[in-house]
């Protein structure tokens, strides 16, 4: 399927797209809202400046996908693989990315709000001034790092640190 084939699909109401293989495929600035991408392959797609608006992205594998500048509310992200992706610009919102992966990602200058990432996997490439706002890190093996913009972070043990006390972040 081309991107032509896609937005038409799209436009006729079309939205369940599940275990589908868009790797490596160019499909930026799409608009995904509702879409159901459950089990999908899209390592190494391109996908900058796209929409996921109320989706369903369970289990995706966006392994080295590029996403950045893309926006993700009210998405499901349960196991999804962001490993070795680039997450620059992008905002989850009221999102729920419990038990994904986010090795060797580069996420800079994103916003997590309201959003849980319980039990994700951080490690490497995770620097800059990113934003976390009501965002869960219950269970994580490690957190990117919190710059001054967190507000109210719950640390990997649980515990609550609202600012200033952001900087007893460890």
């Amino acid at each position: 399927m081309d991107r032509r084939e896609l937005e038409e699909r799209l436009r006729s109401g079309e939205r369940d797209f599940s275990s589908v293989d868009w790797s490596k495929c160019g499909l930026h600035g799409l608009n995904l809202t509702g879409i159901i991408l459950v089990g999908a392959n899209l390592s190494g797609a391109t996908l900058s400046e796209s929409i996921f608006d109320s989706a369903n992205l369970e289990g995706a594998c966006f392994d080295g996908a590029g996403l950045s500048d893309t926006r993700f509310r009210n998405t499901n992200l349960r196991r999804v693989n962001f490993d070795n992706s680039t997450l620059v610009r992008s905002l989850f919102c009221m999102s729920d990315a419990d038990d994904a992966s986010f090795k060797e990602t580069d996420i800079r200058m994103a916003i997590f709000q309201e959003t849980t990432l319980r039990r994700t996997i951080w490690i490497g490439g995770l620097e800059g001034d990113n934003q976390f706002v009501d965002t869960d890190f219950t269970g994580c093996n490690s957190i990117p790092h919190i710059s001054e913009y967190a507000i109210r972070v719950i640390r990997p043990s649980g515990k609550i640190y609202t600012t200033p006390g952001l900087e007893d972040f460890g």
